[in-house]
């Protein structure tokens, strides 16, 4: 098996984000088990509001976050939860990816094997988020959500001074998925 390119991001580009610490060792530890990693920020990648006006004139960004995607054979997303729904920002920016490249697949992630966290200070980690996003990523994209996702309760207080997990059992739901990851990544590269 080759090592699989897994593109790795939080759909929260807010300095000191929760997500951008799940995201952070989400790439460690797919580094740590063999992958090639790239970790991005959002924001790096400014981009208005999509309307109508976009299809067909899609800003440098939405091309460049659409080459990294096209680029990497899986994708872990850490996502903040917002009134119990993923990040506007994150969807804002899949959606320009999407009409990045004229003629070909619709969205980009068709056929990409994705991987699911969030981290919240609530006591459902952005579980009720991760639905939702799983179910446009699968449906309105066409991409394979390994069926783990890792929802990090009470993430204000769940990260060590090293970046770890500290609860065991949140820690390994994180490695069990990050291990599917790039297990089918591998097989689709």
């Amino acid at each position: 098996m080759s090592a699989p390119k897994i593109l790795v991001f939080s759909g929260s580009s807010r300095p000191g984000s929760l997500n951008a610490k799940l995201a952070a060792l989400a790439a460690k530890k797919l580094t740590a088990a063999g992958a090639q990693v790239t970790l991005i920020s959002l924001a790096d990648y400014p981009l208005p509001l999509v309307d109508a006006t976009g299809f067909g004139h899609a800003p440098q960004p939405a091309h460049d976050l659409r080459a990294q995607i096209d680029a990497h054979a899986g994708l872990f997303i850490a996502s903040p939860e917002y009134n119990a729904g993923y990040a506007p920002a994150l969807k804002n920016a899949l959606d320009w990816a999407s009409v990045a490249k004229p003629g070909a697949p619709a969205t980009g992630l068709a056929g990409k094997v994705v991987a699911l966290g969030g981290a919240s200070p609530g006591a459902l980690g952005a579980y009720r988020g991760l639905t939702q996003l799983r179910t446009v990523l699968e449906l309105g994209f066409g991409a394979l959500l390994i069926p783990e996702m890792v929802a990090v309760g009470g993430a204000d207080k769940a990260f060590g001074e090293d970046g770890e997990i500290t609860d065991a059992r949140t820690s390994g739901f994180l490695d069990a998925a990050l291990e599917r990851l790039i297990k089918l990544s591998s097989q689709t590269a």
